[in-house]
Formats: C-alpha cells, sequence, structure tokens
C-alpha cells in the first residue's frame, strides 16, 4: 500500500534540491536548528544523511523493493560535504548516523524527524565557549554523546521513558591539550544533547525493525 504523504514529502525534498542555488548550505538558516549545525559537523552530517536515507527509503517501499539491511547496498550516495562544515571525519559518522535513522522512517512511513532533531539538538543552546570557539569540543561531544546514547537506547526496553538531557552524567572528558580543560563544559554540553538523540534514535530503530522485516 503507497504511503501518499511521505511520497510527497520525498518529492518535495527532491525538487528542492535540484532548483537552482539551493545547495546544501541552506540547512544553515533552518529555523531552531541552523546554529547547531553550524557548530556541529557530526549534526549537520546526520541532517544530509537523514535526508538522503528518508528518500531512499520511501522510494523503496513505494518501488515495492526489500528493505535494505546492509551498507554497501547504499551506492553513490552523495554526502554534499564542504570543508566549511567542519572535520570531515565527524561529519561523515554524523551522515551514517542519519542515513540509518532517515532510511528506517522514510520506508516504514514515519514522519520527516530529522528537523525536529535538529531543533531538539539546539534547545536552549548556550552561546560558544571562549575556550571552545572553533566548537571542535562541542562537536566531539555530540558525537561521542550520540554513539553512547544510541548503545544505551539500543538495550533499553521500547517504552523506556524519555530522557532529559540536563540529568545526563557527562563522560570523563580528554582536552587535547592541557590548556584546553575550559573546554569541558562545551563538550559536555554537546555530549549530554548527542546522547538523548542516540538514545532516541536506538528506540526507534528497535521498534521499527519488525517492521522492515514485514514490509514487502
Amino acid at each position: 500500500m503507497l504511503r501518499m504523504l511521505p511520497l510527497i514529502i520525498t518529492l518535495f525534498l527532491t525538487a528542492s534540491t535540484a532548483l537552482p542555488g539551493a545547495s546544501q548550505e541552506s540547512h544553515f538558516a533552518e529555523a531552531g536548528s541552523g546554529a547547531v549545525l553550524a557548530r556541529s559537523a557530526f549534526a549537520h552530517g546526520y541532517r544530509h544523511g537523514y535526508e538522503e536515507g528518508y528518500h531512499l527509503g520511501n522510494m523503496d517501499v513505494n518501488m515495492g523493493r526489500l528493505a535494505r539491511k546492509k551498507r554497501d547496498q547504499f551506492h553513490g550516495l552523495n554526502q554534499g560535504y564542504s570543508s566549511q562544515f567542519g572535520p570531515k571525519k565527524s561529519f561523515e559518522a554524523g551522515f551514517e548516523a542519519g542515513l540509518r535513522a532517515g532510511y528506517s522512517d522514510g520506508f516504514t512511513g514515519r514522519s520527516f524527524r530529522a528537523i525536529g532533531t535538529m531543533r531538539q539538538l539546539a534547545r536552549a543552546l548556550e552561546p560558544p565557549s571562549p575556550a571552545d570557539t572553533s566548537g571542535a569540543y562541542f562537536d566531539q561531544g555530540v558525537a561521542s554523546g550520540y554513539g553512547d546514547g544510541f548503545h544505551r537506547g539500543a538495550t533499553a526496553p521500547p517504552l523506556d521513558p524519555p530522557l532529559d538531557a540536563a540529568a545526563i552524567a557527562c563522560v570523563v572528558f580528554h582536552p587535547l591539550k592541557p590548556q584546553d580543560t575550559a573546554a569541558e563544559g562545551s563538550y559536555c554540553e554537546g555530549y549530554r544533547r548527542g546522547y538523548v538523540i542516540g538514545h532516541n534514535d536506538a528506540l526507534v530503530l528497535g521498534v521499527e525493525r519488525p517492521a522492515l522485516e514485514a514490509v514487502k
């Protein structure tokens, strides 16, 4: 059975990225989330990956294809990376995380939730710390927190209650240089937010895994 609403969303996203001048940098201007995308290459990569995954998942289910279950089934993806986004490895890691979440949502007919996810990540975001003007530690925190949160969510009950970012304990901070210890607050701010997003994604994927197997 066709899922027309997600398909319409997918067609809109495809068309918008094809318009002249509609570059991926437009994500920086997204209301409520642009600030965090500018500070975290991982978050920005997640945004790109989710959009790409959602499009592919929605197209696959509407074409009657089986769900893709392995990374090597995704060929020729344009990550849309630019050096202005920050460290490429962090961006790529975020892209992979977003691709996984977006594909699941698109294939199973869920709503496009990447924008809401990024707004959640940016909620009550403090101004950049003078000790982390480049945002490097904040970005590391987001990436590390996402991974830890996803691991926790993957083993949690499906109805595990929502997490409060403020209540999440930050892992031990390891500055690259002794003088960077003042950036711990920036790292932990990113870590707590990334943890919540990773945890949420794992719960969604855990609930939807049987659906991915069943939908033809």
